[in-house]
């Protein structure tokens, strides 16, 4: 779970980077959404909020950002990508046709 700074931070990027420019292109900014979750459980309320998103919007498409680590070596992703897996498995499961799933992929430079 997120600070209240970096929240407040993760917000004003977001309206500075995202809500304005699609504004002024004259589109509807997407709305960002801060799910809490316990500690290190992250599946689940994603899960549940994209399956009652889902649910509220009967016929329209949910697009579902699933971002993944591009790791140096094969045997990191052993330990990494767990959870977007698992996620991209259950919404395939437990969704309809309307879940678009979108594979991003997330290089850490260190």
């Amino acid at each position: 779970m997120c600070t209240e700074e970096e929240s407040n931070a993760l917000q004003e990027n977001w309206n500075r980077l995202v809500a304005e420019p699609v504004a002024q292109a004259g589109g509807t900014p997407p709305t960002l959404v801060n799910l809490a979750s316990p500690y290190r459980l992250v599946v689940k309320p994603i899960l549940d909020y994209v399956l009652d998103m889902e649910a509220k919007n009967p016929g329209r498409q949910i697009a579902v950002i699933v971002p993944e680590l591009v790791e140096r070596h094969w045997y990191h992703y052993l330990l990494h990508n767990q959870r977007a897996e698992l996620l991209k498995a259950l919404l395939l499961v437990k969704g309809s046709r309307n879940i678009v799933l979108i594979n991003v992929p997330w290089y850490i430079i260190a």
